[in-house]
């Protein structure tokens, strides 16, 4: 089972290189806000702001507020992820990050049981946990308006669609989040499962759109209301150009620390997380 499951994951792995080849170069900037009552007359609250860049067979995706890059490199079945704050700097492939969630989804599976047998309030954690695992979505598409919603009792998607100049664009953008969802969730102690948004993913490709804006609603604890917009340019700015050759460039100095994929995780994520308290 094992090395069919890794059969596959080198499938798609290849496709996804070879879309990201014949999707040629383009751009995404995206945009996170927070959505809630709470904010200043009701605005939304920017929380987070990346670009990915598509080019030569790889995605650069930068998050300015972390000055963290990943490298998506499919043909390798990896992710090089670097931090020019900490100049620290991992290599983690596609087999250690589904390990890492198998890992992961045995001990919520172990902890929900075991929830359930106490039979106490906190046995009603069990439902939503499982809920993420293996998420259910009553999934509705209006043609007119491309508007595509994912509907469960506790987890929303509501997306507008748009449509990619480049039609190879669409599976290869898509490739890439999926694995980006789940190098998020292994990489991030808060992160969701990524099994909902892939599922997401899988409707966005049935329909062959991108997304423009994505609206998440989540009722797991304290409620999240969540927006992200995404703004696809089909050529790259020569700022794009000089910024992947510094971040080339940046994986080559001397000074560039490479460490396993936990102690990047403890120093950057752990450490940045624990400084700002």
């Amino acid at each position: 089972m094992l090395k069919l499951t890794r059969f596959w994951i080198l499938v798609v792995s290849l496709l996804s290189c070879c879309q990201l080849a014949e999707a040629q170069q383009f751009r995404v900037y995206t945009k996170v806000s927070r959505i809630g009552s709470d904010l200043p007359d009701d605005k939304p609250e920017v929380i987070a702001r990346s670009k990915s860049l598509f080019h030569a067979g790889k995605v650069y995706d930068f998050v300015q507020a972390a000055g963290e890059v990943s490298i998506f490199e499919p043909a390798h079945q990896r992710f090089i992820v670097f931090s020019s704050r900490h100049m620290l700097t991992t290599t983690v492939t596609f087999d250690e990050i589904n390990r890492l969630l198998d890992s992961a989804r045995d001990e919520t599976r172990s902890y929900a049981a075991r929830l359930k047998e106490q039979n106490t309030r906190d046995a009603q954690q069990v439902e939503p946990l499982l809920f993420l695992l293996t998420p259910k979505f009553e999934e509705s598409y209006d043609e007119t308006s491309r508007r595509l919603k994912l509907t469960s009792p506790r987890f929303v998607y509501a997306v507008e669609c748009g449509d990619a100049e480049i039609p190879e664009a669409t599976n290869a953008y898509l490739a890439y989040t999926d694995w980006a969802a789940r190098l998020n969730y292994v990489l991030h102690p808060q992160a969701l499962y990524p099994e909902p948004r892939l599922r997401l993913n899988q409707a966005l490709r049935t329909h062959q759109h991108i997304p423009a804006r994505v609206e998440l609603q989540v009722s797991l604890g304290r409620p999240v209301h969540l927006q992200a917009e995404h703004r696809f340019d089909w050529s790259l700015l020569a700022d794009d150009r000089q910024d992947i050759n510094l971040w080339e460039s940046l994986l080559k100095k001397a000074d560039m620390k490479e460490v396993s994929f936990r102690e990047y995780q403890r120093a950057v994520i752990v450490g940045t997380a624990q400084a700002k308290r």
